[in-house]
């Protein structure tokens, strides 16, 4: 059976969607200039792993928008980070492995409570997980409400669960338009 001139035309359509754009993903975590630290090991992998899956991977200050601040705006890297995700992210990944991951947690969890265009997985060491305390039952419960938080050892976590999420996020970030250039594909 020949395939139907609409199938066709919607294969051309998401063929050129997928080729020409790229989901951009914000991974956040500790340095990649220690991997002895398996936190940082944990997002070296997930870099690799997502690049390698089309994804556009953005690590912030390792990928100039530090840089940006200090030149352009002098503001605030809080503020910063979080317009470059508002603007061109559709999702944060972060690895809670360091005070700076720690810090934008807290940001990036309170402004995702209230804005659902950007999914939020937070990894964090699975020793954390029974703990009672403002960490569980605050930023990582919201996390997981409204994302997803996985309790890891760094070391041995399984990133497939997270590659098969963000692979489903990206079909619905282009298919509904967030993800199409600003001319509209």
């Amino acid at each position: 059976m020949a395939p139907l001139p609409s199938v066709e035309r919607f294969a051309k359509s998401a063929k050129d969607l997928y080729s020409d754009n790229r989901m951009v993903v914000f991974l956040c975590g500790p340095t990649l200039s220690d991997l002895s630290n398996s936190a940082a090991t944990l997002r070296k992998r997930l870099l690799d792993e997502l690049m390698q899956d089309g994804f556009e991977v953005v690590l912030g200050e390792d990928d100039g928008l530090e840089e940006l601040r200090k030149k352009f705006t002098k503001g605030y890297a809080h503020d910063n980070e979080l317009e470059f995700i508002k603007n061109e992210c559709g999702a944060i990944v972060l690895v809670a492995g360091s005070v700076g991951s720690f810090c934008e947690l807290g940001l990036f969890v309170h402004w995702v409570q209230n804005n659902h265009g950007c999914d939020l997985i937070l990894l964090v060491d699975e020793q954390f997980k029974d703990d009672k305390s403002y960490f569980n039952e605050g930023p990582a419960r919201a996390a997981d409400d409204f994302g997803r938080t996985y309790y890891v050892d760094f070391g041995s976590f399984d990133i497939s669960p997270i590659l098969s999420r963000l692979r489903g996020r990206r079909s619905s970030y282009f298919n509904s338009g967030r993800g199409r250039p600003a001319g509209g594909v």
